[in-house]
């Protein structure tokens, strides 16, 4: 899971040149993230610090 974690994070962000502030979560960097349970549901997701989705379960 770590690899694939990496893949879908980091890896992208340095290709498009943007992982000073996008790809990890980091101090100073946009805080987005997708928050998911262990089947891999999506329960939340946070753009700029914002929560933006929320699941009802």
């Amino acid at each position: 899971m770590p690899e694939v974690i990496e893949m879908v994070t980091r890896t992208p962000a340095e290709e498009l040149g943007t992982y000073n502030h996008t790809g990890s979560l980091t101090a100073g960097k946009l805080a987005d993230i997708t928050i998911l349970d262990r089947d891999l549901s999506v329960r939340a997701t946070i753009v700029s610090g914002q929560m933006v989705y929320q699941s009802k379960q």
